[in-house]
């Protein structure tokens, strides 16, 4: 990557949903830090935990899908037992990861008004990647992720951020317009984020790539494990637990003679067809998809990752929140992989040249510097 030089090193702060604890959101935040690096600027990323990810986070949601935990201590307990494991070894995977590879700010911010007390200090400001304007995602409108919390001249720009949606409510419209015409730039992932933002009058917005793509397999090496090199296997991610997936890769083993290895982050999976791989690390996870003869999924950072390897993947659309599958798959004219009902065994070998997919995301990585050095360029001139 080529960047333009400058006598003095910028600090860009970024907010993003490194906190959430799975491997899309954890390697698209080393990501954005790994390009912001290579763009000459140093950067933090905002350490920002609202109590949505916490255990008490989990447990509130809990109650509010079953209604049979509230006022039964019996129940509740005995969700909190079949839960432990699971958050616990998650905690331990992401959370050593984030302090091995992750530069955070020294404090962590536990709400809003924790960040406008005592906002962290940068030249400019990045709202970065992932599902960061889900307001389905993040149960409303979660303010910090706009930036709320900054002075009006604060210089804010975003990277690569997802609404996960083909349209806003009119309560959420009327509350993040005024957050994001204070946006000095804004980019996003998806070409459908890209008309959201223009129905609702934001009409400067650049699509350009997620992190992870602006990175060719041999930069993701250092983190990948040799783990599952030169075994047979597919492998699934399914994060809608979706059944078709698992009677999809099933199939497939079954044709070709593979083992089955389901990612997942629930012991408890180990009741599904196949052979659980419980919350590998993050470079175990990287692993599994690099060497796979197959990826089953219906996930994004999968599908990424997949492309970035050269690795045969089939997308089963999940019912909602297809837009960043169809976005990718459109963006690399691989289309042919993904499908809304179940594909037929054939599907999994059409033919993909992955050598016509990595001259696209070359020619998409240059647009995707040109915007940032667009960004960079009128900071440094406002220095």
């Amino acid at each position: 990557m080529i960047l333009n030089e400058s006598e003095k090193i910028m600090k860009i702060d970024v907010i993003t949903l490194h906190r959430v604890r799975n491997y899309g959101s954890t390697l698209q935040t080393l990501a954005t830090q790994m390009f912001l690096k290579e763009l000459g600027c140093e950067t933090e990323v905002i350490d920002y935990y609202p109590e949505r990810y916490s255990s008490k986070g989990l447990l509130k949601r809990l109650k509010n899908k079953s209604k049979k935990l509230e006022g039964n201590p019996i129940l509740l307990l005995m969700a909190k037992i079949a839960i432990a494991p699971s958050y616990y070894k998650k905690h331990l995977v992401f959370d050593n990861f984030l302090r091995k590879h992750i530069n955070l700010t020294a404090k962590t911010y536990y709400s809003e008004q924790d960040l406008m007390e005592d906002p962290p200090q940068a030249d400019a400001y990045c709202t970065g990647s992932d599902q960061v304007w889900n307001s389905h995602w993040n149960e409303g409108v979660d303010r910090p992720f706009y930036l709320s919390f900054l002075q009006d001249d604060a210089y804010r720009f975003s990277y690569a951020s997802s609404i996960g949606s083909d349209k806003l409510k009119d309560d959420e419209r009327h509350e993040v317009v005024p957050l994001l015409e204070k946006y000095r730039y804004i980019s996003v992932r998806e070409d459908s984020g890209v008309k959201v933002l223009r129905d609702i009058g934001i009409t400067n917005v650049t699509q350009v790539l997620d992190p992870t793509l602006l990175f060719e397999a041999k930069v993701w090496a250092p983190y990948v494990s040799d783990r599952y090199k030169n075994k047979k296997y597919l492998v699934t991610y399914n994060l809608h637990h979706d059944k078709r997936i698992d009677r999809y890769a099933a199939k497939l083993a079954e044709k070709y003679n593979l083992k089955v290895l389901n990612i997942s982050y629930n012991w408890h999976d180990i009741i599904r067809s196949g052979n659980l791989v419980w919350c590998p690390t993050i470079e175990e996870y990287l692993g599994l998809i690099r060497d796979a003869e197959y990826v089953v999924t219906d996930s994004f950072h999968a599908t990424a990752f997949s492309l970035i390897f050269g690795t045969k993947f089939i997308d089963i659309f999940p019912e909602q929140a297809s837009a960043r599958l169809r976005s990718i798959l459109k963006l690399t004219h691989t289309e042919k992989r993904g499908f809304d009902e179940m594909p037929t065994i054939d599907a999994a070998d059409v033919a993909t040249d992955f050598v016509v997919v990595h001259e696209i995301l070359m020619k998409e990585r240059k647009k995707s510097i040109q915007y940032m050095n667009r960004v960079l360029d009128e900071l440094k001139a406002g220095i």
